[in-house]
């Protein structure tokens, strides 16, 4: 019986944009330690760097940053940057300014390999939470069960980097968005219980 549950007709894919659209996830990014540089997909060029055509271009970060509000931009220059030797969690909340004067806040998310020359690439989202009360403030601290989870999420994509599977990939994308959505809305209602 378990054999027939295992084989038997998989569900239809979930709608990969419409779970973006849902969960307030902006796009995703991914580094190059070696190269520094940032690869954004549409949504993130669109949001970080004021241009959608830049989207799978490897580009430097004082470009991939480009819209990061100005009084936000060192801080978050000097966060990223940080970490590219030691590597680690980047979680950051800032605001963009887009070329038109539209001004966002942003809570990004992701993991940077360790050292410089690592050949491994380090992967994030972004989620837009301009509407909702600020999110880093209430943050959960890093031994909480939902940032393990996207620890090992990372570190399972990064695994699976050289696999040409599209349904596990879709999978591992499906988790992290999932697991974004969950963190960005524990740290809304945690701002809210503690009147931020």
């Amino acid at each position: 019986m378990m054999a027939d549950a295992i084989q038997g007709p998989r569900p239809r894919p979930v709608d990969l944009s419409a779970a973006l659209d849902a969960s307030g996830i902006i796009g995703a990014w991914s580094w190059s330690p070696r190269a520094e540089r940032c690869v954004l997909d549409a949504g993130a060029a669109e949001v970080l760097a004021g241009d959608a055509g830049l989207a799978g271009r490897p580009l430097p970060l004082s470009v991939a940053k480009a819209c990061v509000h100005p009084e936000d931009r060192p801080a978050v220059v000097r966060q990223f940057k940080a970490l590219r030797e030691r590597g680690g969690l980047f979680v950051a909340e800032y605001r963009t300014l887009s070329p038109s004067g539209q001004v966002r806040r942003i809570l990004d998310r992701g993991r940077i390999p360790p050292g410089a020359s690592s050949r491994r690439l380090g992967h994030g989202v972004i989620i837009d939470v301009t509407d909702e009360p600020s999110a880093t403030r209430a943050m959960p601290e890093p031994a909480d069960a939902l940032t393990q989870a996207v620890d090992r999420a990372l570190e399972c994509r990064d695994a699976l980097e050289g696999v040409t599977d599209s349904e596990l990939q879709l999978l591992i994308d499906m988790l992290l968005l999932h697991l974004g959505r969950r963190i960005a809305k524990a740290s809304t209602t945690g701002a809210r219980r503690g009147g931020h």
